[in-house]
């Protein structure tokens, strides 16, 4: 089996028996590798203040992508190719690495000999002799024009589906605000307090999803929400509204919250939202007598799930009261939002009531 070419250099070399053939067959073998190659290979000299670098080789690939021949480019500044729209903070990182024999690598946009653009991407590395001087650099290149090309339409397509998206979050808030305003405007309106406190619980809903809407449309991603700030500033509303709407109902309710600042997408997070509002709206109406209490919110993420917990100190399930043939609309109303983000739960009485629910954060 014959010996590959370099490993017969080296055999020689050891032996300080280099001869000429082999020489040349190596140099015909790595010539004919750049010049094969459809990546750009320039190599220039190494002057001793950067800038005024000349060009000694070039490939095929570099003549055929920037229109310029060797005769043509050899003993010219590499900037001979740089323009207007060649990124200067680029080039000043290019000279500060190169300057200190450091590898560089960059991106900007080169011209062509007819003056027209191409994207360039590369990597500049010095060549040393054996005594470790740097003689010459050489500079590997690749025309990612196409790709860059490419990028710029993704981007335009992704910011004009974002502006879409903010639109239609701001048409949404805005009918949502209309028909909070409306269910409120009929909440004074109306004489009796079973008609407001229907009317609230309405309200507390479309406030709940309109709060959503508000942090998402305030949101660069738009994809997801931070639960802790949305939650938070859920129960602030819930507990503005329990106190302006039922102010002759049971006592104050005090809330202990403990919320992970873990990013939920719209999807699930609008659900859940309701849910917590259909839990502390029952608390409020059935849980505590006139001295009040507390409801607990804990909400973390643990192996990809997320799970929710709450309670509230109050007197509790009635014994004779079956969770599962109850018609309340807010039972109802928690089944089927559980269901919708494929949530296992449980609700039960232990010294209050206590919820429990988790699912697969982002399944």
């Amino acid at each position: 089996m014959a010996k590959d070419v370099f490993e017969e250099f080296r055999e020689k070399q050891l032996t300080k028996d280099v001869s000429q053939s082999v020489d040349q067959r190596i140099a015909k073998t790595l010539i004919k590798a750049i010049e094969t190659t459809k990546e750009m290979v320039v190599v220039t000299d190494a002057p001793e203040t950067i800038g005024e670098e000349k060009i000694v080789f070039v490939n095929s690939a570099f003549e055929k992508v920037t229109q310029y021949s060797k005769e043509e480019i050899l003993g010219k500044s590499p900037t001979i190719l740089q323009g207007p729209k060649t990124n200067q903070e680029t080039i000043k990182d290019l000279v500060e690495k190169v300057s200190n024999g450091e590898h560089f690598e960059g991106e900007t946009f080169n011209y062509k000999k007819d003056g027209s653009t191409y994207r360039v991407r590369w990597s500049i590395d010095p060549i040393r002799d054996d005594e470790g001087e740097i003689t010459h650099f050489v500079s590997v290149q690749r025309d990612v024009t196409k790709e860059w090309e490419q990028q710029q339409k993704l981007k335009e397509i992704i910011d004009e589906r974002e502006m879409l998206i903010k639109e239609t979050h701001h048409r949404i808030k805005n009918n949502l605000a209309t028909i909070t305003g409306m269910l409120e405007l009929q909440i004074i309106k109306s004489n009796s307090e079973d008609v407001q406190e229907v009317l609230s619980e309405s309200m507390n809903r479309v406030q709940s999803i309109a709060s959503i809407h508000e942090k998402l449309y305030k949101t660069e991603g738009l994809a997801s929400i931070a639960l802790n700030v949305y939650i938070e500033d859920l129960i602030e509303h819930l507990q503005n509204s329990m106190e302006t709407i039922n102010s002759s109902g049971p006592g104050k309710i005090g809330f202990d919250l403990e919320i992970e600042p873990i990013s939920l997408n719209m999807r699930k997070a609008v659900p859940l939202g309701l849910i917590i509002n259909e839990l502390v709206s029952n608390a409020h109406k059935h849980a505590f007598e006139d001295n009040g209490g507390t409801v607990s919110i804990r909400c973390y993420e643990e192996d990809d799930h997320l799970f929710l917990k709450v309670t509230d100190n109050g007197k509790g399930i009635p014994d004779n009261m079956d969770i599962q043939e109850n018609d309340s609309l807010g039972l109802k109303l928690i089944e089927t939002l559980t269901q919708q983000i494929d949530a296992e739960y449980r609700l039960y009485s232990e010294n209050g009531t206590h919820f429990e629910m988790n699912f697969k954060k982002d399944a």
